[in-house]
């Protein structure tokens, strides 16, 4: 069974998913940086670059957002600059760019789906069972109307009728009074904002196997019972309020969980272990055997291993929300039954992500290339920031390094013979390695007396020389 827990401050919306005691989900909603995926604009053109395809939008955010030609609904021909267009935010503004647009308006639901002026009509890939497909199919095709496009949720499997009618006649009528927004506004503006954190986890979350949604606030408990009520009354005896004297993260132990999210190392059941290193462009993870702790042969060590890195790279994919391109560098294999076998585990424990996944086969070189959609950015990124010590390059320069660049300064700056010292002020740890040794061979090469300092509020990869008095 699954519980859900939501913290609520003045500063920051959180939301836990655990599973079996594990956090498997982990959301954040910051007053002060407002989640923007999903929200609708009436926007104006500021340029089209055909050589990359994309007109930019200016919707009111710091960054124009930039909408693919192909996101167009109108003909291309008729965006000029200083046209208005209604577009909603795909993608949340990612380091240097701004927000992905789409004029393919969706409208999501409960149990499905709206897309208004589209024709389609699909079924979540979660509903396998061939004859529900069809019967939801049948169904929304009998409600339908032109320009009604709709794509079932996969908790709308079992649903009758009444349900999609009554999701369907309340997003025409959404979707009916943002076009008005849109004729009547004379200038950019916000349309319609999607969900905030919490209604959206019930909307997207709350289900039957899920055992309490206990939230900490008494205001968005009572909000949360309201909004349960119209849309799931027979769920509002799920919804709980936490009244403990002890933060309701610490007392469940999420906080602990949510720390780990940061580490690169993740170790697995039997003794093998994970890196995971996120760039810009892709994250790249390496999986590790290290001191494996069950018996076998070396052919049956190496597949376990692979088949718990696989299951434990699934979570941590949807843990941390990394989307983007993925390369998994698993431990190589001989036996081609063994790696189908890992490759088919990891494509049937992944459907249980919300996120669209591509994976390919496993590579001769024991490569997993796979995508996984990106909506927003990652929680490792959302929560840190480059380290201002090392620039994010995650590296220093080696005590040895630094203490051969001061050398080489100081040969290059003292060229003359001379009474006064050098002086030479470093960080403590760098000071180690100017020992008696280093320090009288530069003495000798100067014919001058070297003097040297630690200041440990000075940087790594800095230093100062002088000549003294």
């Amino acid at each position: 069974m699954k519980e859900i827990f939501a913290n609520c401050t003045e500063d920051e919306r959180r939301v836990a998913i655990i599973e079996d005691g594990r956090l498997t989900d982990f959301f954040v909603e910051r007053f002060a940086e407002e989640n923007v995926v999903g929200n609708i604009y009436k926007g104006k053109v500021t340029s089209i670059l055909n050589g990359l395809q994309a007109v930019f939008v200016n919707i009111g955010l710091s960054k124009n957002g930039y909408l693919p030609i192909d996101e167009l609904v109108a003909a291309k021909a008729d965006v000029t600059n200083g046209k208005h267009l209604i577009v909603q935010i795909d993608k949340a503004p990612l380091g240097t760019k701004g927000a992905k647009l789409t004029q393919n308006i969706s409208l999501p639901g409960r149990y499905l789906v709206y897309m208004p002026g589209s024709e389609h009509i699909g079924v979540s890939k979660h509903i396998t069972d061939k004859n529900e497909r069809l019967r939801l199919k049948s169904i929304l095709e009998s409600l339908k109307e032109k320009g009604d496009g709709f794509i079932v949720r996969s908790e709308g499997a079992g649903k009758d009728k009444a349900c999609f009618k009554k999701e369907i006649r309340y997003f025409r009528n959404l979707y009916m009074n943002i076009k008005k927004k849109f004729n009547k506004n004379q200038s950019i503006s916000l349309l319609h904002r999607d969900l905030g954190l919490i209604f959206k986890t019930v909307r997207d979350h709350l289900t039957d196997d899920v055992n309490i949604l206990m939230i900490d606030s008494p205001e968005e408990y009572h909000a949360t019972l309201e909004f349960v009520d119209v849309i799931l009354p027979k769920f509002k005896n799920k919804i709980r309020l936490y009244k403990g004297k002890t933060p309701i993260f610490d007392m469940y132990k999420i906080e602990s969980q949510i720390e780990n999210i940061r580490k690169q190392k993740i170790g697995l059941p039997s003794g093998g272990y994970l890196i995971i290193q996120e760039a810009e462009s892709l994250c790249a993870i390496d999986v590790n055997s290290g001191k494996f702790t069950k018996a076998g042969s070396m052919d049956e060590i190496i597949f376990r291993t692979n088949m718990e890195a696989v299951k434990e790279v699934a979570l941590q994919l949807r843990l941390r929300n990394i989307g983007g391109i993925i390369v998994i560098d698993i431990i190589d294999m001989k036996r081609q039954s063994d790696r189908n076998k890992v490759y088919r585990y990891f494509s049937e424990i992944v459907k249980s992500d919300k996120a669209k996944i591509e994976i390919l086969p496993i590579t001769k070189l024991g490569l997993i290339e796979m995508t996984r959609q990106r909506k927003f950015e990652s929680i490792g990124n959302f929560l840190t920031e480059p380290c201002p010590y090392c620039c994010g390059s995650g590296n220093v320069l080696s005590r040895q390094t630094m203490a051969l660049k001061i050398k080489k300064e100081v040969l290059k700056l003292v060229t003359r013979t001379g009474e006064h010292p050098v002086m030479i002020t470093v960080n403590p740890e760098v000071c180690e390695q100017f020992d008696e040794k280093f320090r009288k061979n530069l003495e000798t090469k100067i014919h001058r007396k070297i003097v040297i300092t630690s200041d440990s509020g000075i940087h790594r990869e800095d230093y100062r020389i002088s000549i003294g008095s």
